[in-house]
Order: C-alpha cells, then structure tokens, then sequence
C-alpha cells in the first residue's frame, strides 16, 4: 500500500514539473489573399487576415517547428502568401513565410 501511494506522489510530481518546463507558443498568423478571393480565403478565420494561435510547447525548438507547420500554405489558389511570427515564452522565435502563386 505504502509502494502504491508513493508511485503516486511521484506521478504527481512529474506530471507538475513537466507542465512546469512546458511554455507558451504564440503565433501571429497574416494571410495575404489572391486577388478576388478574400472572402473564401479569410471565412475560415472568421473574416479575419490576421489571426493569434496559442500552443503550450516544451522549448523555443518546439515553437520554431509549430511555426514551420502553420505557415505551410494548403489551400493554394486562394491565398498568395501567408506569414507567422512565433514567440516563445513572449520572446522571438523567430517568422516563417511561405508564399505561392494565384491562378
């Protein structure tokens, strides 16, 4: 019984102390929109060309790759470039961009 309530102290413990070393990803997402098509390209976001994405992540190398995710643009035709500036724990993480061409 005394085995079972240490085991879980100890998973009690560690589940704080890895919530503890996590921090906040914030991603400032711009979209830029094909010519004629910003109302399909921005209904997604709620009409918005910018929008704020939060992740909790466990270092700024987390953040950088969060960021590399976001910025992948799917829906090519409708948007042309589309920019995300990551911070990690409110400091830079650095800005990803990625861009195609309009048909």
């Amino acid at each position: 019984m005394k085995k079972l309530i240490l085991a879980v102290i100890l998973a009690v413990i560690l589940v704080a102390a890895s919530g503890a070393l996590a921090g906040d990803c914030v991603m400032k997402i711009k979209r830029d929109a094909c010519a004629g098509k910003e109302s399909a390209a921005y209904k997604p976001y709620n009409g918005k060309q910018e929008t704020e994405e939060k992740k909790t992540v466990g270092d700024e190398a987390a953040c950088k790759a969060e960021a590399k995710k976001a910025v992948r643009i799917v829906r090519k035709g409708t948007l042309a470039k589309k920019t995300v500036v990551a911070s990690y724990d409110g400091k830079d993480a650095g800005t990803e961009s990625d861009s195609t061409e309009c048909k």
